[in-house]
């Protein structure tokens, strides 16, 4: 697995600096975090302005938005985002950040899902460890039990 500067890449919603600063705190918002300590940005790994207004005005599905968004990610050269975001957060731990929030559906979800997959970076949701993503969402792991495992 690589890791980016030696430390894995975290998602959040902005929501959480209300609580914590989170000095390698990057957006990824087409529209302003409002909090001071955003002191990144990336809107290349944001969904262009004319998707996002179609998701939100539900002329799009779900599944369109994540085929036309990852359409727009795999523009894009995964290890030169990486070297990117590595360069403007120097020694702080990368830290990508939307408005959207934790457990419903966001792109960010989208966005970790595709550096997984093409870099095999670990991409945890900040203070969640025990979630996993799927589809855009952010979900409870499921623990297996002993009951649940076939012989």
């Amino acid at each position: 697995m690589i890791l980016l500067n030696n430390q894995p890449i975290k998602t959040a919603n902005f929501n959480i600096l209300k609580n914590k600063e989170i000095p390698g705190a990057i957006s990824i918002d087409l529209f302003p975090s409002n909090f001071s300590q955003v002191k990144f940005e990336y809107k290349g790994l944001a969904p262009n302005y004319k998707l996002l207004n179609s998701f939100k005005k539900k002329k799009i599905s779900e599944e369109k938005f994540i085929s036309l968004f990852n359409d727009q990610l795999n523009e894009l050269n995964p290890k030169n985002v990486l070297d990117h975001l590595e360069s403007i957060t120097g020694d702080f731990e990368p830290v990508i950040m939307c408005h959207g929030p934790k457990t419903k559906f966001c792109y960010r979800h989208l966005v970790a899902d595709w550096i997984v997959n093409n870099l095999d970076i670990k991409v945890e949701e900040f203070n969640s460890p025990d979630f996993e993503r799927k589809d855009g969402y952010l979900v409870k792991k499921k623990n297996p039990s002993l009951f649940s495992l076939e012989d």
